[in-house]
């Protein structure tokens, strides 16, 4: 299933209304003199106070460790209602989530990104709230998605069940040729991926995420490190580099019988995921599918320009590619709505997509794309210029598509 192109369409521009968003790479102002102040150190996650009413919950969570952060907010079953990623040393993040219900309410850190994070409990008094209504446009835009959503986690499935059978069989050439193709359909749909805290790194952990070894290591990342043995070239502490503890567990668990296993773990967790949006009762956060185009770019902006998230295969602008796709495709379906109240945006919004995607598609070749390892320093600056421009531009989407 293709990806939606965004194409301009003329109609009359008005002046956007700040709303709360978040914003990766730069201090967010928020506006919001009652949000709850949110510290996240290397080893801490300190709150201003754990209460809170129903309704518009507001953090504001300033970094003050030496590692990139992210905090979060989960509801029921342990579903996430709202994040703020990629806050730099010394920067903050806004963050504001609906909550209808009284209770108690798990919200963490994450500092490096990684892990299951630093929790606390914060509890929400107050009268049950009926949940405020999105514009029209905007649910029946997210319901377009949704099924675009659908599409995907069908393909998904499908090669995955291909790829995992080449590789319990053994036909590493076919599985290394399938890698990057079959992780498309995931990289693609990330904001509702990442709605699932358990599923998503259990599909699409790196081996930062096991805190050096001491949690399980699998899905995707695990069967590439199998099908790309690190080399003693390629083993240090830089970002896309293997560390000696990640090299050093390869070699020590990276068996057929080990293997295997992962993959039939991984095919059924990629089940469990595609059944989980195909119930009638899921629900994607509207704040979460407006925020999705600037996410699933900022994914490639803290994740991948250092090439730290293929640094076995180094298959990293097949990511690349799939979180453009995903984000055009979240922009074309909110079009109408930007358009028509700033199509001055809309405008910015198609050229730097274009801009991205002619950086991207220099490194095609044929059918796929170059090791990422063969993009030099100055083009990898290039790439991260423009993935910030793009990014910059899509912060303010989500306030003008919510704007009532």
């Amino acid at each position: 299933m293709n990806p939606r192109r965004i194409t301009t369409v003329a109609a009359l521009a008005s002046v956007a209304v700040a709303a709360p968003m978040l914003l990766a790479g730069c201090t967010s102002k928020s506006g919001q003199e009652d949000a709850i102040a949110v510290t996240s150190s290397n080893s801490d996650c300190e709150l201003a106070t754990t209460e809170a009413q129903t309704g518009d919950v507001n953090f504001k969570v300033t970094n003050s460790g030496s590692k990139v952060t992210e905090f979060y907010v989960y509801g029921n079953n342990n579903r996430v209602l709202g994040e703020v990623e990629n806050i730099g040393p010394g920067l903050s993040g806004s963050l504001t989530v609906e909550v209808v219900d009284p209770g108690d309410y798990q919200v963490a850190c994450k500092p490096g990104m990684v892990g299951t994070g630093i929790r606390q409990t914060i509890s929400v008094t107050g009268e049950k709230k009926e949940k405020s209504e999105a514009p029209a446009d905007v649910n029946a835009a997210k319901e377009r998605y949704l099924e675009y959503v659908r599409g995907q986690l069908n393909g998904l499935q499908a090669q995955t069940a291909t790829f995992v059978d080449a590789v319990k069989k053994g036909d590493r050439a076919a599985a290394q040729a399938q890698f990057g193709q079959v992780r498309t359909f995931y990289e693609r749909i990330e904001p509702v991926a990442e709605s699932f805290p358990d599923l998503d790194p259990a599909i699409d952990m790196r081996w930062d995420d096991t805190e050096d070894g001491k949690q399980p290591f699998t899905g995707f990342h695990r069967l590439e490190r199998y099908l790309w043995p690190p080399q003693q070239s390629e083993i240090g502490d830089q970002p896309g580099q293997v560390t000696p503890a990640d090299a050093a567990d390869a070699k020590a668990t990276d068996t057929p019988d080990n293997i295997a296993k992962v993959a039939d773990g991984l095919q059924e967790n990629v089940t469990k995921l595609k059944d989980e949006v195909n119930k009638p009762d899921f629900t994607f956060e509207t704040r979460s599918f407006v925020q999705g185009p600037q996410a699933l770019i900022d994914e490639v902006a803290a994740t991948k320009v250092d090439g730290e998230e293929d640094r076995y295969s180094h298959t990293d602008l097949w990511d690349f590619a799939a979180n453009v796709d995903g984000s055009e495709t979240l922009i074309a379906e909110m079009q109408p709505i930007i358009s028509a109240k700033n199509q001055q945006l809309m405008d910015k919004i198609t050229a730097q997509f274009a801009a991205v995607r002619t950086a991207i598609d220099q490194f095609r070749q044929g059918e796929t794309y170059v090791p990422y390892t063969q993009v030099n320093a100055a083009q990898r600056k290039d790439l991260s210029n423009k993935i910030d421009a793009l990014s910059a531009t899509l912060s303010e989407v989500p306030g003008l598509v919510l704007q009532k």
